[in-house]
């Protein structure tokens, strides 16, 4: 018979995996989190949270599957391709008017969708050695298949024909894989958003359908630190229901929906916390 977990049995789960592996979910939204490993539990057959971590510790090469049931990895390449194109259009030529290299974060990558986006979108500006992107995740299962760069239809669906076939080569199973023009400028590491140092130099910021799985305090330290990521003049692109609602305060000028800007003028930013 499965026992409900009561919230200290929660609490002593979230802390021996933050242990184990250094990802905290009391920093997550609880209704969704708890929904998604009980499913995992009844799935496989636990009768409570105490007995799946002792299987956990028995079976430590299980802790990798879980987490990457647990990460949220939804995702496809030009998702809200309006965005892209305002991206393409109104943000990226004046950045590359400033600066001959643009220092680019993918944060929560999962498999690269957004990175490989860019890269394409770069490639139609006749830039594409003009930037490097880093792509991060807490997810190995997810950067290993960023790394591939193959992507299914569903990954492509909102791809235009003629930029898949110019950018992407069709493979022997059905997979969209990406030209080495575009790879050759990407990397893909493992990081933690909530837990690593950021660099303070990019010129772009991609964090996009990521923070909305997270508490409101976890979103205002993590738009926080990402302003203080950016250089000065540096864009932070966020996911169509990420809107930042203190962005003012942060110290974000905002010169279209859901791209914010750390304002070139230091005594507007050096200040903010």
């Amino acid at each position: 018979m499965f026992i409900q977990p009561a919230q200290t049995d929660w609490d002593t789960f979230y802390e021996n995996l933050n242990r184990r592996t250094g990802l905290d979910l009391k920093l997550y939204r609880p209704e969704q989190l708890q929904r998604r490993l009980l499913t995992i539990l009844r799935s496989r057959g636990f009768e409570s949270l105490d007995e799946f971590w002792r299987f956990l510790n028995i079976e430590p090469s299980n802790i990798p599957w879980l987490l990457d049931r647990l990460a949220i990895n939804v995702s496809e390449l030009y998702r809200n391709p309006e965005k892209w194109v305002e991206l393409r259009r109104a943000i990226l030529p004046q950045m590359l008017k400033r600066s001959e290299k643009l220092k680019v974060w993918s944060a929560g990558c999962s498999f690269g969708a957004e990175a490989y986006t860019l890269g394409v979108v770069l490639q139609q500006l006749g830039a594409g050695d003009r930037a490097k992107i880093i792509g991060t995740d807490i997810d190995e299962a997810a950067l290993a298949m960023a790394r591939e760069g193959a992507f299914t239809d569903s990954d492509m669906r909102a791809v235009p024909a003629d930029v898949r076939y110019k950018y992407f080569s069709r493979s022997d199973d059905g997979k969209w894989i990406a030209g080495d023009a575009i790879r050759k400028n990407i990397e893909f590491r493992k990081g933690n958003l909530l837990r690593d140092r950021y660099d303070n130099d990019y010129d772009l910021i991609l964090c996009r359908n990521v923070v909305i799985y997270f508490t409101d305090e976890t979103k205002k330290t993590l738009f926080n630190k990402f302003f203080h990521a950016l250089k000065p003049g540096g864009i932070l692109f966020v996911g169509s229901t990420e809107r930042i609602f203190n962005a003012e305060a942060i110290g974000f000028e905002t010169p279209l929906p859901f791209f914010y800007q750390k304002p070139y003028e230091e005594g507007k930013w050096q200040n903010a916390s």
